[in-house]
Order: C-alpha cells, then sequence, then structure tokens
C-alpha cells in the first residue's frame, strides 16, 4: 500500500503530466484582420489566403512542437470601426497571442493602436504609412515599407524615361498620400514639371476633369498611386477621350493578372510596381517560389496573386517568432512573441524579412514591370530587368 505522502506525490505527478500534454495540444490562437468584403475584398482576400497556406503547411507538419496554430479570422469589411473592433474582440475574448494582416494604413493605423494599447504584437500585411513606425510603438512590426516604392518609381521616370512634365494622382489614404508627397519632392529637385497633382477619395467613378487637365499640360507620364479598380477605370476613360501619355505607371494592382484579362490589349504597354508574382523572373528564392505557387494551386485551385505573397511571408515570419520561443522553452506570452519578432531573420520567397528597431523591414524591394506581349515583364532597376522598357508606349 503506497503512503500518503508518495500517494500525494505519485497523485501529483500524474496531475502534472496530464496538465503538461492537455497544454501540449492546446491550440495557438493567432488573430487575423483584413478586408474581405467591400471595395478592397479582392486585396484582403489575397492577403488572407496567403496567411492561410503558411498556417495549414505549419498545422500539416504538426504544428509548433505540437501544438496547432488556431487562425481566427475577422473581415473588417474595409471599415476602421470594424478593424477596431475586430482588433479589440481578438485580443481581449478570443486572447490572440499576436495579430496579423491589413490592407491600407486607413486600417493597418487604427488595428496598430489597439495592439499598442493591449500589449499584442502586430505583423502588418499591407503598410506604408511612415508615421506608423516613427511613432516609438513597441509592438508593430509590418513586411512592406514606403522607400522601395518611392525609389522604383521615380528612379524609372527620371533615369530611363527621362520625362520633363509628370502628373500625379493620387488616393487620399496614408501610404498613397506619402507616396505623392515624396514622388514630387523628388520630380521637383530634378527639374521635372508636376504639372498635375491631385488627390481624390477612394470610389470616384468620373476621372474626366483630372485627365482634361492631363491633356491639356502636355503630360508625357501618368503616374497613378491609387487602387487596382481606379487603375482601370482610369486606362478606360483615358480610351473614351483619346487622351495618350507616353506612359502609364500605377502603383498599387498593376501587377494582377486582373488587369491583363480586364483590359484585354488595351493593357498592353502599363506600368506596374511588384515585389513577387508568378511568372515574373524576380532573381533568387526561385525553389521556394514554385513550392508556395503549387501549395497555392492545390489548395484554391488557381494560382496565387502577387498580394498572397505579403500574407505568406508575414505569416510565416510571426510562425517563426513563435517557433522560437517555444524552442527557448520559455512561455509562450505576447511579450516573449513581440520580443522574437525583433530578432526574426527568415528567408521566403517575397525576400529576406526582418525588422529595423522600428519595425520597419530591412530588405523589402519592388520593382516596375510592364505588360508586354500580355504577360508582366521586369523593365526596372536595370540590374533586375528581363526586358528592355518599351517607352513612350502607345497609350
Amino acid at each position: 500500500m503506497i503512503a500518503r505522502p508518495l500517494r500525494f506525490l505519485w497523485v501529483l505527478a500524474v496531475w502534472l503530466s496530464l496538465l503538461t500534454a492537455a497544454e501540449a495540444q492546446t491550440p495557438i490562437p493567432i488573430g487575423e484582420i483584413n478586408p474581405r468584403t467591400g471595395i478592397l475584398a479582392a486585396q484582403g482576400t489575397a492577403v488572407h489566403e496567403g496567411i492561410i497556406v503558411a498556417v495549414e503547411e505549419a498545422n500539416a507538419r504538426g504544428g509548433i512542437r505540437g501544438r496547432p496554430i488556431q487562425l481566427l479570422s475577422r473581415d473588417d469589411e474595409g471599415k476602421p470601426e470594424r478593424a477596431i473592433a475586430a482588433a479589440e474582440e481578438l485580443i481581449s475574448r478570443q486572447q490572440a497571442i499576436a495579430l496579423i494582416g491589413g490592407y491600407v494604413d486607413s486600417l493597418v493605423g487604427p488595428i496598430s493602436e489597439v495592439a499598442e494599447r493591449g500589449r499584442v504584437p502586430y505583423v502588418a500585411t499591407a503598410s506604408l504609412d511612415e508615421r506608423l513606425t516613427q511613432r516609438g510603438a513597441r509592438h508593430f512590426f509590418r513586411v512592406s515599407s514606403l522607400e522601395s516604392y518611392v525609389r522604383v518609381t521615380t528612379g524609372i521616370i527620371r533615369d530611363l524615361f527621362q520625362a520633363r512634365n509628370v502628373a500625379i494622382l493620387y488616393s487620399v489614404t496614408p501610404g498613397a498620400s506619402q507616396l505623392a508627397q515624396r514622388q514630387r519632392e523628388i520630380f521637383v529637385r530634378a527639374g521635372i514639371k508636376v504639372t498635375v497633382f491631385e488627390p481624390f477619395s477612394p470610389g470616384l467613378s468620373d476621372f474626366t476633369p483630372f485627365l482634361s487637365r492631363v491633356r491639356d499640360q502636355g503630360v508625357e507620364v501618368l503616374l497613378s498611386d491609387t487602387f487596382f479598380g481606379d487603375h482601370l477605370l482610369l486606362v478606360r476613360q483615358m480610351a473614351q477621350q483619346g487622351i495618350r501619355v507616353a506612359a502609364f505607371l500605377g502603383a498599387f494592382g498593376m501587377e494582377f493578372p486582373q488587369v491583363i484579362t480586364e483590359l484585354g490589349p488595351a493593357s498592353e504597354g502599363l506600368y506596374g510596381t511588384t515585389s513577387w508574382q508568378p511568372g515574373v523572373n524576380l532573381g533568387g528564392n526561385e525553389e521556394a517560389s514554385r513550392a508556395f505557387i503549387e501549395a497555392f494551386q492545390k489548395r484554391f485551385g488557381r494560382p496565387p496573386v502577387p498580394l498572397t505573397m505579403h500574407g505568406y511571408a508575414a505569416a510565416r515570419t510571426l510562425l517563426s517568432a513563435i517557433e522560437t520561443v517555444m524552442a527557448r522553452g520559455a512561455s509562450l506570452t505576447r511579450e516573449a512573441v513581440r520580443e522574437a519578432l525583433t530578432q526574426a531573420d527568415v528567408e521566403t520567397p517575397l525576400g529576406r524579412v526582418k525588422f529595423d528597431g522600428k519595425g520597419d523591414p530591412l530588405y523589402y524591394d519592388r520593382v516596375i514591370v510592364q505588360v508586354q506581349g500580355g504577360r508582366h515583364v521586369v523593365v526596372y532597376p536595370p540590374d533586375r530587368a528581363r526586358a528592355p522598357a518599351r517607352y513612350p508606349a502607345s497609350r
């Protein structure tokens, strides 16, 4: 017969063993917030699907140290108030260990404020607003940044096109507004005239007044710092009015394959920017890119769009940080994950993801693509180009 003290110790050991086993199987909750309905649904869904692939890959390998990842997805509908409510619910009620996602800073910014107040790490998937990393926030990280957009969009116009007269149209979202301001400053310093500089609110259905000024001022290059649907409308309305420019360059969304399918022959010669996309050889990480494309195709029955990789790379980085914490044998807390993110260094098809002391990515890069022969081709910068730019385009 087991003596009472020994029996107590035996029961305690069994109880602790069962508790440890139960904890090992407890899901790790990650909160995701993206606009999956509304005017930004295409972009938010693309990011969401990239995150899904990364999480499902991790769970297929047995999770992290035996614990499955539970992705708690919320749709902010493209509305800041919905984004705030989702962040608060995921942090307080669902006890998410971290937040991920976000498209455009009018949504990312409010989420980041909630995350900072709750001391929860937040990895933003598509964020450019430079103010977000200049305010001393400890819990904010992002895989994209404004600087690369500025560098390639101004570089091709100044150095390759050598244009002398430029028009800039930009959405009043934070990132787009800052991009437009930075572009104008660089052009002015280079002696390039910005004869039309026009902001507009998302959802505008008639660009006729703006396009009339583009025609009247003899603009050579139209720089469109706005989103996918706006680009399509602009190109169509330019055709309707018989307005031609030497180059049309769209900062966001022109890399989507749907530009070609939607516009058909009218897409020829259009320019956009990209950081990664299927069928565009950016150099490096080709094997990882192929593996991701195959996994995505198997999961969703279609190829991924460029923005999908932002979700995938961000999720891979967050999961790596969680793995780091658990590998150390430390308690899996929000603060421990935040600390691991400050030290993260992850190779992804998007490139190397490592953050500086403010949460900005150190190695995020973009290139300029042009639609040539019905496909996107890298044309700038010169060391990454796969074909010469066709300038002026017949537009």
